[in-house]
């Protein structure tokens, strides 16, 4: 696994879609393997991706919905999306509120699917 490899591949990810503010790889503990993008703290920008998956999978079983594997949550001020990287981790990213989510989501399986191959 090459760090450098996965960073070009986010930053890829971010110029391919302007509303992109950042985003991370992190692995299934919630470890930081790559980044692109601004992160005041990236130790809590993790922990706080990992701590949301947590959260949605409970409401998600809750709700007999266990299949959903994505989450996107949009705000007026902007976009939080978690994608699984299969066994490997999760591409989390920031994005601004005008993005499409439809759009963010083809792009990101696209990106998931490039960044996989490289862990």
């Amino acid at each position: 696994m090459s760090t450098a490899e996965i960073e070009k591949e986010l930053e890829e990810f971010c110029l391919a879609l302007k509303d992109i503010k950042s985003s991370m790889i992190i692995s299934p503990d919630g470890l930081v393997i790559a980044k692109h993008g601004p992160t005041h703290d990236q130790d809590l920008f993790a922990a706080l991706f990992l701590e949301l998956k947590v959260v949605c999978e409970k409401i998600l079983f809750q709700l007999n919905c266990d299949d959903i594997e994505e989450i996107y949550i949009r705000s007026k001020s902007g976009s939080v999306t978690v994608f699984p990287l299969f066994d490997k981790g999760y591409l989390a990213c920031i994005s601004s509120a005008n993005i499409n989510a439809g759009k963010i989501q083809i792009f990101s399986w696209k990106f998931a699917r490039r960044i996989y191959s490289l862990l």
